[in-house]
């Protein structure tokens, strides 16, 4: 190869090189800072977003960073810190004690002013340290109006990291950072703390449950008050249907005792009154038979009655007419009969 062929050929390699670092790519979650080297030098007052962008070597100066939203660990487990974490944070409760939280700070850059971000931090982390050191006053600060047992109480750390929320955003706001969330992941006691918590949380516990079995003595005690008053009413109501039916026995037994002699003396009225109509036929007819008998046939009647009356067992007849001596005719007439 010739020496002109070789220049050619070192020639398209560095335009190769030369288009390649010429250009510089921001990523679809990026925001890219530029920095002039040469005349007005300085970073441009403007933020430029995902795509490619021109990149002069040496005549620019280009940063890139993340426009998403960030978390900050803090805490004592290396193995959950990112590059970003650092060491949990102690606070000194309102009553002495030293008490460990881990927490995560979430955070973004505010849009449109990484560049701003830029000039007031200085370098691409520089504005992480501010958060850090930031929260971390902020937050010894607020947690450690906290008695030492209220960390205990979710609601109350609730309200507290709210707070705190509120015043790393007012803080960092003018350091064009926009905080997004605070989150308390767990909090320590140092051992010795931890067991004298331990030992009022249960001298608390069984305070609580003297309580409730006080409580629930006074109910049982309720209940068995109840239970007699109710057997007393069932009593007094028993007795009462008791008392109530008896009456009501009595009543219709008075009712049928007086319908039974309304019955009784009907059935004598009714008897009494046959009785009465049957002498008053006897009369009648004996009246009746005395009138016959005063009548002209009456003594006949009253003759046959008195023949038919004879008990004459066997009568012997004579078989000559002048041994005859019985003669009816003359037998009824000396009984009263009449002609």
């Amino acid at each position: 190869m010739s020496a002109r062929s070789m220049v050619s050929c070192c020639l398209v390699v560095l335009l190769a090189i030369g288009v390649r670092y010429s250009f510089v790519r921001v990523g679809p979650d990026e925001v890219g800072i530029r920095a002039d080297n040469v005349g007005e030098r300085g970073i441009v007052a403007r933020d430029f977003g995902p795509g490619l962008h021109v990149g002069l070597p040496f005549f620019q100066t280009w940063t890139i960073l993340p426009a998403r939203v960030r978390k900050v660990e803090m805490t004592r487990n290396p193995l959950q810190r990112s590059a970003l974490g650092k060491e949990a944070l102690i606070v000194q409760s309102s009553d002495g004690d030293r008490v460990m939280l881990n927490l995560n700070l979430m955070f973004r850059i505010h849009p449109g002013d990484a560049h701003r971000l830029l000039q007031d931090s200085g370098s691409n982390d520089g504005h992480v340290n501010v958060i850090l050191n930031l929260a971390s006053d902020r937050l010894r600060a607020i947690f450690g109006t906290l008695k030492t047992e209220e960390f205990y109480d979710s609601d109350k750390r609730h309200a507290k990291s709210r707070e705190a929320l509120l015043a790393l955003q007012k803080a960092l706001a003018p350091r064009f950072i926009d905080v997004v969330d605070l989150l308390i992941q767990d909090f320590e006691f140092e051992p010795k703390y931890e067991e004298k918590i331990k030992e009022k949380k249960l001298a608390d516990q069984r305070a609580e449950l003297a309580k409730s079995e006080a409580t629930a003595n006074q109910e049982k005690a309720h209940v068995t008050e109840i239970g007699i008053e109710t057997d007393k009413q069932k009593k007094v109501t028993a007795a009462n249907a008791k008392k109530d039916a008896d009456a009501k026995r009595a009543e219709a037994g008075k009712v049928a005792s007086i319908t039974k002699a309304s019955a009784d003396l009907y059935r004598s009225e009714q008897i009494a009154k046959g009785n009465f109509a049957k002498a008053h036929a006897d009369a009648q007819v004996k009246a009746a038979k005395t009138e016959a008998m005063g009548a002209g046939g009456g003594s006949n009647y009253i003759a046959l009655e008195a023949a038919n009356n004879l008990n004459i067992g066997q009568i012997v007849l004579p078989t000559t007419p002048s041994q005859v001596w019985f003669d009816v005719a003359e037998m009824a007439k000396k009984l009263g009969a009449k002609q």
